[in-house]
């Protein structure tokens, strides 16, 4: 174990120090668009946070004069639940008009007919358009 050794370990200790400090002191400096992801981040984060209290928060006030309450998720939805199970079940009061354009529906069969099963009114057949489709040929 002479000076050879000795020489070697103190080599070795200034290769660490010297990359301590490279690693240390020259690590590279955030950039502009890294300031402003973290600054997207954060107000991601900032937004997220208001949101989840509105959605999970304590019941509150925002416009007393108007009577419009915040409620939190679970008690609304509750509430709309408890609202349609005390609602009758009855038609439909909405008019729904027939989505065929004038012609293009069957007439409706008689009564007499409808009670038999049978239906009088005749089929519908396809439209003509005057066309004739090619006959023969290669294949």
């Amino acid at each position: 174990m002479g000076p050879s050794f000795l020489g070697v370990v103190v080599i070795f200790c200034a290769f660490a120090f010297v990359a301590w400090v490279l690693f240390r002191f020259a690590a590279p400096a955030p950039t502009y668009e890294d300031q402003r992801a973290q600054a997207r981040r954060d107000k991601v984060a900032i937004i997220n946070k208001e949101a989840q209290e509105k959605l999970y928060g304590p019941a509150k006030w925002v416009d007393k004069a108007k009577g419009t309450v915040q409620l939190p998720i679970d008690v609304a939805m509750q509430l709309v639940i408890n609202d349609y199970k005390q609602k009758t079940v009855g038609p439909s009061a909405v008019k729904v008009d027939d989505p065929y354009p004038y012609g293009l529906v069957l007439a409706a069969a008689p009564p007499a007919a409808a009670a038999t099963g049978t239906n009088a009114a005749p089929a519908a057949k396809p439209a003509t358009t005057g066309t004739a489709a090619p006959t023969g040929g290669k294949r």
